[in-house]
């Protein structure tokens, strides 16, 4: 399971009712951290675990404070210190060097389930969302606001839907490219309209497929809501036609574009759709991908990948090494 809240929701709301739920979240870091500020994870009394908060290190102390939070139905706050010796994480063994500061709130129908069922339907429809939740002793309450509270008691952030990924073409290269999306906790739409490609069986990890026809595809919801394509059908006209469709009505929120093939391929492609690249919605990444070498199927779609990655999420894809900056 991905580690995106749309995902940890996912698994969750069908069974909110089954035993005893607890809302696990980061509200405050002071140097290195495994995760920052708004990372969020689920317990279930059942021994379920949903999500991380440390990478594997912190996650059994803190279901023994879940249950403390179960037996008095109320929330609190743990602080981990790992500059501190005398402090649990330490005793953990944990190397980070920072320290971490989590709200558990349990998770109940009499608390309208913090408003997570809310935050789920909100993220199915590809909303941005401000969850706030209450740092007053003991109150176990969540909801989903406007804007940024006045009060600060209460801890907030801005909650993002996953990233939707069309793939269109189905070929046998855009199965590791499906599979690596989806574990990156991506939704991917794997479209073709040929017969042979595009088969639900080769492609277990999308979270949709479809045959619709390139120039048929902006009557599609799913491709009005892609955040990033990738247009790889390995045929001239069909990716030519694509692009007409892409430029004549793009998705809303379409920040990544990118034509497999080199560029010489490229530029018969927009002859064929009669377009100039300052027509379509975006810049065109073509060829697709970064120079990191290697020429397999995974190599190519690590390359496209981590193109798409860097430039929804606004950074460089510069080595760390020597950068003020963390991954994030």
């Amino acid at each position: 399971m991905n580690h995106h809240i749309y995902h940890l929701l996912e698994h969750w709301y069908p069974q909110r009712d089954t035993g005893r739920w607890l809302l696990a979240t980061v509200i405050g870091t002071q140097g290195s951290a495994y995760r920052k500020r708004g990372a969020t994870m689920l317990f279930s009394d059942q021994g379920q675990q949903l999500g991380l908060i440390s990478g594997g290190c912190l996650e059994q102390d803190l279901f023994h404070q879940a249950r403390k939070c179960w037996e008095t139905n109320t929330s609190r706050q743990v602080v981990y210190d790992m500059q501190e010796e005398g402090d649990i994480a330490w005793r953990l063994g944990i190397g980070c060097g920072g320290e971490v500061r989590l709200l558990l709130q349990p998770i109940s129908a009499d608390n309208l389930y913090l408003e997570l069922d809310k935050l789920f339907r909100a993220l199915q429809r590809k909303q941005t969302v401000v969850y706030a939740q209450s740092l007053e002793a003991g109150i176990a309450c969540g909801k989903i606001v406007s804007g940024e509270p006045a009060s600060q008691s209460w801890f907030t952030h801005t909650v993002q839907p996953p990233v939707h990924l069309g793939i269109l073409g189905g070929g046998v290269d855009a199965q590791p490219l499906a599979n690596m999306a989806a574990n990156l906790g991506w939704l991917v739409t794997v479209n073709d309209p040929r017969a042979r490609y595009a088969r639900r069986s080769e492609f277990p990890s999308a979270h949709h497929v479809d045959d619709s026809k390139p120039e048929f595809l902006a009557d599609c919801e799913w491709f009005i809501r892609c955040d990033a394509l990738i247009v790889m059908h390995h045929q001239v006209k069909m990716d030519a036609s694509a692009l007409q469709t892409i430029a004549r009505q793009p998705p809303t929120s379409l920040r990544y574009l990118a034509l497999l093939g080199p560029f010489h391929r490229s530029e018969k492609v927009l002859q064929q759709a009669q377009l100039e690249e300052s027509q379509l919605p975006v810049a065109l990444q073509a060829p697709a991908g970064l120079a990191i070498g290697g020429d397999l199927p995974e190599s190519i779609a690590l390359s496209m990948l981590a193109q798409a990655h860097a430039t929804l999420f606004q950074r460089n894809a510069r080595p760390l090494k020597g950068q003020p900056c963390s991954i994030g």
